[in-house]
């Protein structure tokens, strides 16, 4: 069983073809997004079936539907119809981002989808918990909560996605000290910003929209699935490979089901300031950006760790349940209220630097309690950390996907995780 990786703003039409879709794949993708003309859909769901992807289907006769003017039930009808004999289709798309009144506009629609095509599920996208509109007197937390609990009682959804990008940047007047922002020249030069200091902020909650997901995802019983920030937009800095790193690796370690990258192609210069989309995996005009193999390995290795949940220990150990994520936890400082401190669990004692320092990682725990997941929280420069265990300790090779015993000492890359067993 694969993981699924999906992406946001896909291949553009008048550049769509087989081949790109290789290119998708072999990018690591396979959960393609088919949202096109009704036609055109259908003939990406036929190239997807033949090369071995999903894809999720945005229909333009989705609009009509929730319009909900007379003949609604008809639209869907026929969205229903024109996709039944597709086996690639995953899900219908229906919204990005809806607030709490248009729930029941979702609902309506997510019923008669669930009650005549119970083979496919719906798909919305959350807004993340900073941009919920918030009520006078309610703790920001708890108004996420209740903002999920409205969704999840209108619409019953078989999947709970959202979007939280943390990797913004400030204008200042001096960068001593501080970390510089990283931004393209085109992006400088388009909005004007020559000569002006900017500096790289990683807004707090990150973590704290991460566990507000998983918690509520695990109790009504569906997947999860996290969005990456990938491209340079708006107050959005142009992710390093740390970055994205940091932000896959994250979610996996919190057990999320499914992962997508915003955005696959860059929406380019169409686009009003001060969005100012740029560098994307596919750059505007089609040709590849850095990203391209960037992203490439970053999935490669996310495959090798979900599948490494589930491979035995050269012992032959196994785990129950093995992509279940039991815990989670932060070693060193955090703002973030959710962020729970490192507790021992299993067999593992305590995580430190060969100094004796706290590192700033986050560590997930999975099965049974004998596998687990540490991310370096910097991802601007590599850490080694020191586990400390009571029983032989193993580390999963992402290269070859094995096990091989592991002293304890081990060095991660900026903004990586690894999978580790004892």
């Amino acid at each position: 069983m694969s993981f699924p990786i999906t992406y946001w703003y896909g291949i553009r039409k008048e550049f769509l073809s087989r081949e790109r879709l290789i290119e998708a794949k072999d990018a690591g993708f396979n959960l393609i997004e088919c949202a096109y003309d009704t036609e055109t859909n259908q003939q990406v769901l036929a190239w997807c079936e033949e090369l071995g992807l999903k894809a999720n289907v945005n229909d333009p006769r989705m609009g009509i539907a929730l319009a909900g003017d007379e003949g609604w039930e008809s639209a869907l009808d026929a969205i229903i119809a024109d996709y039944r004999d597709y086996p690639t289709v995953n899900r219908f798309f229906m919204r990005d981002e809806p607030v709490d009144e248009y729930f029941p506009t979702l609902g309506r629609v997510a019923r008669y989808l669930h009650e005549h095509d119970p083979l496919h599920g719906e798909y919305v996208n959350f807004l993340p918990h900073p941009a919920v509109p918030q009520i006078e007197g309610m703790d920001m937390l708890d108004r996420y909560n209740l903002h999920m609990d409205r969704y999840i009682a209108e619409v019953n959804p078989s999947l709970l996605s959202y979007d939280h990008y943390t990797l913004t940047f400030s204008q200042v007047a001096s960068l001593e000290g501080k970390k510089p922002a990283r931004l393209s020249e085109e992006n400088i030069k388009r909005n004007g910003w020559e000569g002006n200091l900017y500096e790289a902020v990683d807004r707090p909650h990150f973590y704290d929209n991460l566990m507000l997901v998983r918690n509520k995802a695990a109790e009504i019983g569906v997947p999860w699935m996290a969005i990456i920030l990938l491209v340079e937009h708006w107050h959005y800095r142009w992710p390093t490979e740390g970055e994205v790193r940091w932000e896959a690796f994250t979610a996996l370690a919190h057990g999320v089901s499914a992962l997508s990258y915003f955005t696959y192609w860059t929406p380019g210069t169409a686009h009003t300031e001060p969005w100012s989309y740029h560098n994307g995996i596919i750059l505007s005009d089609g040709t590849r950006g850095e990203k391209y193999e960037i992203v490439k390995a970053i999935n490669t290795d996310i495959q090798a760790l979900y599948a490494g949940l589930e491979t035995p220990l050269p012992n032959g150990e196994v785990s129950a349940e093995p992509h279940r994520s039991v815990a989670v936890y932060h070693t060193g400082d955090e703002v973030d209220r959710l962020a729970t401190p490192f507790t021992p669990f299993g067999q593992v004692k305590g995580i430190t630097t060969p100094e004796g320092d706290t590192p700033r990682a986050v560590v997930g725990v999975f099965g049974n309690g004998d596998r687990f997941m540490i991310v370096n929280k910097d991802h601007d420069a590599p850490v080694t950390m020191v586990i400390d265990c009571d029983a032989p300790l193993w580390h999963l090779n992402k290269s070859t996907g094995t096990w091989e015993s592991c002293g304890g000492t081990y060095t991660f890359a900026p903004g990586d995780g690894e999978l580790f067993a004892c």
